[in-house]
């Protein structure tokens, strides 16, 4: 199923520990719930990378289309942080922020797995990653869907009060793949099979497991 319209917005950050309990109630107390009531997002994801030390967290938000991310109701958020929010974004280490279209959606565009590994792209993604290597990762067992995303750096490099709370730059990247399955076995076969048909995919994958999410 490809429904090449759509959007996505991936944001990584690094967490101290001596933070991490009060930037797990921010964001599942109040960040995800003001960002999904946004017009134009659908759904607001919290993952750990696996085994990160200090913890490492990603958010990926679904949205009706890319340009959300440009839209008068975003950036009206971003512009009138919360005093919560205020003083979560200094503490964010390693921040990492890209949100484009997504190219192409293989297996079920609506669902999800508790369990994704996600590639980022410094320059263009791998010519070999074809939709047609994409549709047979999703028909592989126990996976739910597979996604490329490629960054709108126009949309994402907009300045807002927000970003200029935040102490680390936003590393920049040109897409991504994510898959999602439903154990880590599962996922772990995935990886596997992705990177033996795709050499630039082998080490690029990072694990993570699911915490928190909330739809519209």
């Amino acid at each position: 199923m490809n429904e090449s319209h759509r959007g996505l917005l991936a944001i990584w950050s690094t967490i101290a520990p001596e933070a991490e309990t009060d930037y797990l109630h921010w964001l599942t107390r109040e960040h995800v719930f003001e960002r999904v009531s946004v017009p134009g997002f659908c759904s607001g994801r919290v993952f750990k990378r696996r085994d990160s030390k200090p913890s490492e967290y990603l958010m990926l938000y679904e949205l009706d289309h890319a340009e959300v991310m440009s839209s008068e109701g975003y950036l009206t958020r971003l512009n009138a942080p919360t005093p919560w929010t205020q003083r979560i974004m200094p503490t964010l280490m390693h921040f990492r922020r890209g949100g484009g279209t997504l190219s192409h959606e293989a297996g079920h565009a609506r669902g999800h797995g508790s369990h994704i590994a996600i590639a980022r792209f410094e320059d263009d993604i791998p010519a070999a990653l074809t939709g047609e290597r994409l549709d047979a990762l999703a028909q592989l067992d126990w996976v739910v869907a597979v996604r490329v995303m490629r960054v709108q750096s126009d949309s994402t490099s907009i300045s807002t009060r927000e970003k200029s709370m935040r102490r680390s730059e936003e590393g920049a990247f040109a897409g991504l793949i994510v898959i999602e399955a439903l154990d880590r076995a599962s996922l772990d076969r995935a990886v596997t099979a992705a990177s033996r048909d795709v050499p630039e995919l082998d080490g690029a994958f990072q694990l993570h497991d699911a915490v928190f999410g909330s739809h519209r």
